[in-house]
């Protein structure tokens, strides 16, 4: 028997074979008619019901499951948006040269004459370095698939890292790159489930260890004092420990819901009680049911990774990897100009982090318009004349870059369909019977 009510689905006498199907109706809206049950000598009891694997009822219920795509953005909100991180990015370059000039007001050598003195070694050096943090990113994405799917599916994560990487770049505070990824592995056959197990996965291992090794670097600067040369050494520290603890509050919520369950769980319903009471959170009921499904699309996929330990040790590694060069970034930029920072790589490294978690509240899209003047601040000691262009550089390596490749990727995926639509379309016209008037041809 199967009743629907108030959004849940009871099943009472069903096999537990058959579960899947009766879930997939109800999905459907379709009538239990449609469910095709045993005969009722067939028919077990319902403690049998709860006795079935789960894992097996979700596997077959997850077979056809599809995501929607993220809901698309008006055309006027669509241009407004393109607009404002046109503005911003381009703010974020003039308040860069700005500062550069109050730092150092006799600074202004050109581009021509950085690259004139560069060094050719440690420019592939940077570039190599720039091509190695992608690939660490995209062997996360197949450590993962390959552990969740059984398969490495190297095109389609290496897409999916840039794909993250250009959302996250052009929406504020990061925060459009997961939804998109996930639909992107929906679309080449991975189910939703899996999809967004392949997300969460590689998301909190790199936070955990974005902000395991950002803490460790920070810690390593304030005992070596490297930002006592710095430029606005106070602003850097005070930005830096408030970005590096409000970046902690993900990676800790979520491991104290796997050791204290229960207790976050009442937690979790008592800090959104208090916002709908200020007047913060409209529904209680839908905003805690949101907020506990995440962590729970958190435990469910870390479950699955547990499952492979030599795998999770490679996720690890691999992780920590791309950190380093994303933090060591800078140094290898001011080598290839020729700044004085040999020996330098932790000093650098420490820096950027200070830069870097300084400003990670800021809303903007990649931070534009403040990171690039904090950064200026953070490398004003060791960078000289090429300050400017040593941040333009670093700047351009960790964000810019992949706002034109996420560009080039959109403006291919939209030749690529109207090629297959034109292929379609002369294969139907092929296909009409001759003197046929009235055979359609089917919309592409």
């Amino acid at each position: 028997m199967l009743k629907d009510g108030d959004n849940t689905t009871e099943y009472s006498g069903v096999p537990s074979e058959d579960v899947a199907v009766a879930e997939r109706c109800s999905e459907k809206d379709e009538t239990a008619a449609n469910c095709e049950f045993p005969a009722e000598e067939e028919i077990i009891n319902e403690t049998d019901v709860q006795s079935a694997p789960e894992s097996e009822t979700a596997q077959q219920s997850e077979e056809k499951e599809t995501i929607a795509p993220p809901p698309k953005k008006k055309r006027g909100a669509r241009i407004f948006w393109n607009i404002f991180l046109i503005v911003v990015v381009a703010a974020g370059i003039l308040s860069l040269f700005g500062i550069v000039k109050e730092i150092d007001p006799d600074s202004g050598i050109s581009l021509g004459e950085v690259l004139k003195g560069a060094s050719p070694l440690f420019i592939c050096v940077a570039l190599l370095a720039v091509l190695l943090t992608m690939a660490c990113d995209i062997a996360k994405y197949c450590i993962i698939s390959k552990t969740v799917t059984g398969k490495i599916r190297l095109a389609t994560s290496a897409k999916t890292h840039f794909i993250g990487k250009y959302y996250d770049a052009v929406t504020p505070f990061s925060t459009g790159g997961q939804p998109m990824q996930i639909y992107h592995l929906n679309t080449k056959g991975i189910s939703g489930g899996n999809s967004t197990a392949i997300v969460m996965i590689r998301y909190y291992s790199s936070v955990v260890c974005w902000v395991t090794m950002g803490a460790a670097l920070m810690i390593f600067g304030a005992v070596k004092g490297v930002l006592d040369s710095a430029s606005g050494a106070t602003v850097l520290k005070v930005t830096g420990w408030v970005g590096i603890g409000i970046n902690l509050l993900i990676p800790l919520f979520v491991t104290l819901f796997l050791v204290f369950p229960k207790l976050m769980y009442k937690l979790t319903y008592g800090i959104v009680k208090l916002g709908n009471k200020v007047k913060i959170v409209k529904d209680v009921e839908k905003t805690t049911a949101r907020a506990t499904k995440v962590v729970d699309d958190f435990k469910n996929s870390f479950k699955l990774m547990a499952t492979s330990p030599l795998k999770l040790i490679l996720l690890i590694i691999v992780s920590f990897g791309e950190v380093g060069l994303t933090f060591a970034a800078p140094f290898f930029i001011m080598k290839a100009f020729n700044c004085s920072v040999s020996g330098m790589l932790l000093t650098v490294m420490s820096l950027n982090a200070f830069a870097t978690f300084g400003v990670s509240f800021v809303p903007t899209p990649g931070n534009s318009g403040v990171v690039e003047g904090l950064g200026a601040l953070a490398f004003s000691a060791f960078a000289g004349s090429t300050l400017a262009w040593s941040v333009l550089a670093w700047r351009l390596s960790v964000f810019y870059l992949y706002i034109f490749i996420g560009i080039g990727i959109t403006f291919f995926d939209v030749i690529a369909k109207n090629i297959k639509y034109k292929r379609t379309d002369k294969y139907l016209s092929c296909e009409k019977p001759e003197g046929d008037e009235k055979t359609e041809t089917p919309e592409s």
